[in-house]
């Protein structure tokens, strides 16, 4: 090792053992002193300690003494100038910071331990004699001051390839852990159940609307002109809870909006309240024991002329954090009133999605809807969304649950073309089934026709097949056996010409789609537009399969002429289904068993089940998809609606728990 001293001092180099270095260090006579040793930079360092050849030096041939040397004498010049307090810009750092020196890290393990070999070797090895040359200079290096805090030159390498050979065993280790485990084979897991955990019993609430009205106000009217009094429908809501084997008819409690709360009163078997006109408002019924209320509800309201000419029938619905409605338009002719109930006893704030036939479409007004407790709240569809024959929502609630529906109205100019409700449909999924699709006498050169609506809210392009479930099974739809449906687009296809029958139509997607179906019933052309047929429309959206439910029959008898249950079979084997008539004096009948072939619907006249129904009760061990089609005679032409039955809340408050 080469030791240093200060600037005035002389640089010792320590004496090699090579026969040549032997000779320049010959001993002193007494009293001389050694000639004075010049400082030296790195690059004359580098000449003055040159160790010998591996012949000459005795060494055993494991320690390459010259390459050492050189790897030494090209040190990082930040050390050089750090150790012996020289500026980096000095000419001394210049001349060690030249060409060809090494940069940090440049030193290998086996260099840094050969030149820590060759510096211990440089050094009088334990053992071996020193000249009197070699006493007399160690003694001068032995009484000069050391440099403060110098670390040796082989000691700066090996703190490097320490650091070095940590970092490369931690890879090593990492990438050793990486292979392991390749071939390190878990334990097989156990496949886990997933069991039904039953929710206990609550009250259960539902929102009824209120009777169909014009869009007036803030809005815009479809006729401003017509006075509302000779287009008001007349209107009824029924409200029944319904007795279970083992439990009687649970309480229940109708809230108006308007703050007025009136008690089911006891009927027969069930608990009922008629409300004569329609009022919109909250039914909530408690459990009975352990079990929730059976309970069914509708409004229905009936015009027979003016802009609101039709029958429309609107389930009670069960609020929901999320709601999807198919159907309704922003064209000039047609009206579209979202109305959003909010039954809970906190604000909530609602935001709506837009699908049109060109896509997703922003709608502003539709964005942070806040709707009070306990209160109603009505936006226009055509104020707050471009012009467009084709719509569908989605209404998601933030802070709570909402209940959504679209009155839907349109006019073929002065004349009446129809008016419904658009009531939630199943969510998204790759096999819809959409009931109540009876269909009547159609044309293609009619005034309207019915037609199959579909929305692809994903973002890949949908193909669907339509086809429809009959009385003879399945039969497919001329034109819609493979039908392509653009991202976020909405897509209607015509049911015209198809026999006049009860069906279901069935779609099977490969993205996720849901939909609905417009029926269509064209009347007589009268005095105001000898040309213009009015129509009257009814929605009846896709549903999802139950095996228990309650199909209400508001005013059947009153507002209501004839009613049909239909049952639909999406599966591949039939279906048994009870069904039990409730008579209006709250009376339940016998049960009926229907069998609903495999890919088929069975359509039975409410008649055949007994006399002044008020609801039908249906109960199968497999599920089926089921609606109740509604109708009325006008004086012009016929009047229909769809309503979907009201689910066992009490089957639907088991829930699935997913153990992962």
């Amino acid at each position: 090792m080469r030791s240093r001293k200060k600037k005035d001092a002389p640089t010792t180099d320590a004496a090699p053992e090579s026969a040549e270095a032997t000779a320049e260090a010959q001993p002193l006579a007494e009293g001389d002193s050694a000639p004075e040793m010049q400082p030296t930079v790195e690059g004359d360092a580098t000449a003055d300690a040159r160790p010998p050849a591996e012949e000459d030096s005795g060494n055993d041939g494991s320690v390459d003494a010259p390459r050492a040397s050189e790897e030494l004498a090209t040190a990082p010049a930040a050390d050089s100038a750090a150790d012996t307090g020289t500026p980096q810009d000095s000419p001394v750092a210049a001349d060690a910071t030249g060409d060809g020196a090494t940069a940090p890290g440049a030193l290998d393990s086996s260099a840094a331990a050969e030149s820590s070999d060759y510096a211990d070797q440089a050094a009088t090895a334990p053992g071996e004699a020193r000249g009197p040359a070699e006493d007399t200079a160690a003694d001068d290096a032995a009484d000069a001051p050391a440099p403060a805090a110098r670390p040796s030159r082989g000691r700066t390498a090996l703190r490097r390839v320490g650091a070095t050979t940590s970092a490369l065993l931690l890879v090593g280790a990492a990438a050793g852990a990486v292979v392991a485990a390749q071939y390190l084979t878990p334990e097989p897991s156990a496949a886990v159940t997933a069991p039904l955990v039953d929710v206990p019993a609550g009250p259960v609430t539902a929102v009824c609307a209120g009777p169909p009205a014009l869009t007036s106000g803030d809005g815009m009217s479809v006729d401003p002109d017509l006075d509302p009094a000779a287009a008001t429908p007349a209107s009824r809501t029924q409200l029944l809870t319904l007795p279970r084997a083992d439990a009687a008819a649970g309480e229940g409690t109708f809230t108006s909006l308007d703050g007025d709360a009136q008690p089911l009163a006891r009927q027969g078997e069930v608990r009922a309240l008629t409300t004569d006109p329609a009022a919109a408002g909250i039914l909530q019924a408690e459990p009975v024991g352990e079990v929730s209320a059976l309970l069914a509800g509708a409004t229905v309201a009936r015009a027979t002329a003016g802009d609101l000419r039709g029958l429309i029938a609107t389930g009670c619905q069960t609020p929901a954090s999320s709601t999807w409605l198919v159907g309704g338009a922003s064209e000039p002719g047609a009206s579209g009133q979202l109305v959003l109930t909010n039954p809970g006893r906190t604000p909530v704030t609602v935001n709506v999605t837009v699908w049109t036939s060109l896509g997703v479409t922003d709608a502003p007004l539709l964005t942070g809807v806040v709707i009070a407790p306990g209160k109603q709240t009505a936006v226009l569809l055509e104020a707050a969304v471009t012009s467009d024959p084709r719509l569908a929502l989605r209404v998601d609630a933030d802070g709570g649950e909402v209940t959504a529906v679209v009155q839907d109205a349109r006019l073929s100019g002065f004349v009446p073309a129809g008016v419904d409700a658009v009531t939630p449909a199943a969510p998204p999924a790759l096999h819809q089934t959409i009931p109540g699709v009876v269909l009547g006498e159609s044309g293609i050169d009619d005034a309207a026709s019915s037609a199959v609506r579909l929305v692809n809210p994903g973002e890949e392009v949908a193909t669907a097949r339509v086809s429809l479930l009959g009385a003879e099974g399945e039969q497919a739809v001329s034109g819609a056996e493979e039908v392509a449906i653009d991202p976020g687009a909405v897509l209607d296809l015509s049911l015209a010409g198809i026999a006049p029958g009860a069906y279901a139509v069935a779609v099977k997607s490969d993205v996720p789609v849901t939909g609905a179906v417009v029926l269509a019933r064209p009347g007589t052309p009268g005095e105001l537009d000898p040309d213009v047929a009015p129509v009257d429309r009814a929605w009846t959206p896709a549903a999802a399969p139950l095996t228990a439910g309650t199909l209400p029959l508001p005013g059947l008898g009153q507002l209501v002429d004839a009613a049909t249950v239909t049952l639909s079979n999406p599966a591949e084997t039939p279906v048994d289904v009870d069904l039990v008539p409730v008579s209006g004096t709250g009376s339940r009948g016998k049960a009926v068993q229907v069998t609903v072939p495999a890919k088929a619907t069975v359509a039975t006249p409410a008649a055949d089940l007994g006399d002044q129904l008020a609801a039908v009760e249906l109960s199968a061990e497999d599920g089926v998809t089921a609606a109740v089609v509604l109708t009325a005679k006008a004086p012009d032409g016929e009047l229909i609606s769809v309503l979907p039955p009201a689910a066992d809340p009490h089957a639907q408050r088991a829930v699935r728990v997913d153990v992962r």
